[in-house]
């Protein structure tokens, strides 16, 4: 190394140098240019990657909106419908209806689930949701005109009614067929019932039947309606609502100590709401389930003493005035 000339050694440290750069391209910055390439990719992709989820997520957010707008959708229907039918919310509405119109008269009441078709998939299938409906059927009966009409305790004749009970049937009894009692009272109340009814909820309580009979000067009138709900596997809407037939309102604090069911012909028992009150089998010949026992007692021997002739007894012959019994009925409290 020493033998050789200044220009010998330049040379050498030249070639020592491209040597050195040479190396430092291939083992420095090919390798980085390498390491850039694969970066831009490794960001390209990454980028791609970010854009992919950022459309899914932007996807996810309409999708949610379409969810809810479904559930919307699916809540309103099922609230067009009534979420539990319970029988006695049922029957409980109806009676307090028809009593609030003005028709107390009540002779039957019975309710019965009526069979609805099945929904059916298209694989053949049957779903197990479907809709329900409960049928309320109700007779009521009109006053007559004439016969004094009587609704639980009105006019009372109990121990503790204000005015004796033989001097309350007196007095109603010159009334038969004058004055209020004239007026046969209980169509419009009973149509008008069954109208507020039929408006309540007009997307799932419907009035399907009505009947008017004539029977023994007073009118039997029948009517059924029918409630619609639904019985569903996974409900999505809370039915919050206070309908009065969706819910029990009616008495919830009788006192049932003295019993009701099964009372004698004369309830003696203090603790009764029935006290006083006397069970006794009307006249067959001439049922009238709106009126006093008393007064149909009364009507019947009234008929009889008029020679069976009615237009006598009501006033349009001269034996009206002698139609009157001779003898009073005994009222319970009597």
């Amino acid at each position: 190394m020493n033998n050789l000339t200044a220009r010998e050694k330049g040379f050498m440290y030249v070639i020592t140098l491209l040597i050195i750069v040479v190396l430092g391209y291939f083992f420095g910055i090919r390798t980085l240019n390498n390491k850039y390439d694969e970066y831009r990719a490794e960001l390209q992709s990454l980028q791609d990657r970010k854009a992919y989820l950022d459309q899914l997520r932007e996807n996810n957010a309409s999708m949610a909106s379409e969810i809810e707008i479904l559930k919307s959708s699916c809540s309103e229907i099922e609230l067009s419908f009534i979420d539990r039918l319970e029988t006695e919310c049922l029957e409980q509405y109806v009676l307090k209806t028809f009593e609030t119109a003005g028709c107390p008269y009540l002779t039957t009441i019975s309710s019965g689930e009526i069979g609805m078709t099945a929904v059916t998939y298209p694989d053949g299938t049957t779903s197990p949701d479907n809709v329900v409906c409960m049928q309320i059927a109700v007779t009521y009966t009109s006053t007559d005109g004439y016969t004094i009409p009587q609704y639980n305790r009105t006019p009372d004749f109990t121990v503790a009614a204000p005015t004796p009970a033989v001097n309350t049937i007196t007095d109603l009894s010159d009334q038969m067929g004058q004055g209020e009692y004239a007026k046969r009272k209980g169509y419009d109340e009973f149509i008008s019932a069954l109208k507020k009814i039929n408006a309540e909820n007009s997307s799932c309580i419907k009035v399907s039947s009505l009947t008017a009979a004539q029977t023994n000067g007073y009118m039997t009138l029948t009517a059924t309606i029918n409630f619609y709900g639904t019985s569903l596997r996974n409900r999505i809407s809370v039915d919050d609502s206070k309908a009065p037939y969706t819910y029990w309102c009616g008495d919830t604090n009788v006192d049932t100590k003295g019993g009701f069911i099964g009372f004698p012909y004369v309830c003696d028992n203090e603790k009764s709401l029935w006290y006083g009150i006397v069970n006794i089998e009307l006249d067959p010949i001439a049922p009238k389930p709106f009126a006093a026992y008393w007064a149909n007692t009364l009507f019947v021997e009234q008929y009889n003493n008029a020679g069976s002739d009615i237009r006598t007894l009501i006033g349009f012959g001269s034996e009206a005035a002698e139609a009157t019994p001779s003898v009073t009925p005994t009222p319970a409290a009597a």
